[in-house]
């Protein structure tokens, strides 16, 4: 059986738990950069209204460091899936089957991260929410932002168990389309990329 053949069955399901789990990741992302905008909005009202207005927003700070986890937590996994966070790559000029291992190798590390942090931060969770903990203003449950964390930890943990998927299937079909896994590019074609991107993907040739 011709490998491509034998790469289709299992492609079809990871590309449709991978289109799932990208709607989610894109909903977060959404939804963390809306808390960026509007935390600016308060800060700039905090800021005028003191300045101008003799006027404050009640318990600003604890508002703010509660509401600073959706930012910081719920774009993660789609950061992951991109492959956009910060790293160095220095196996850009070798061959891509051994990109692959080097990757799944990387990924699997990661992951076990992601599970102790998961365990982890649930822990917390469940202890700040058994014993009512609140901040120190306004008194305000500190539940809901450290549930975030397990949560957003746990959606960046099914996604790398799909990069993982993704390049043990790359391995074994070199020559399969990826799926679930971050394209392995050159720096001048992620650039390239990126300007046809801003440009409303144009021929930028």
């Amino acid at each position: 059986m011709p490998a491509d053949d034998r790469a289709q069955s299992p492609s079809i399901l990871l590309r449709r738990v991978d289109q799932v789990v990208s709607h989610v990741e894109d909903s977060l992302n959404l939804i963390a950069a809306l808390a960026i905008f509007f935390l600016m909005f308060v800060g700039v009202v905090q800021i005028v209204g003191r300045t101008f207005f003799d006027f404050a927003i009640f318990g600003y700070i604890d508002w703010m460091e509660q509401a600073s986890v959706l930012f910081a937590f719920l774009g993660i996994a789609y950061a992951q899936r991109l492959g956009s966070h910060i790293g160095m790559d220095l196996t850009m000029a070798w061959r891509p089957s051994i990109r692959w291992k080097i990757e799944l190798f990387g990924v699997s590390m990661a992951l076990a991260i992601i599970t102790v942090l998961v365990y982890a931060s649930f822990t917390n969770f469940l202890r700040a929410y058994s014993i009512g903990d609140s901040t120190m203003d306004i008194r305000l449950p500190t539940w809901p932002a450290k549930l975030v964390v397990p949560l957003a930890l746990s959606l960046l943990w099914l996604r790398l168990s799909l990069q993982i998927w993704g390049y043990v299937r790359m391995i074994a079909y070199p020559d399969a389309v990826p799926i679930a896994v971050p394209r392995l590019v050159t720096i001048e074609t992620q650039v390239q990329d990126e300007i046809a991107e801003v440009l409303g993907k144009q021929d930028t040739k």
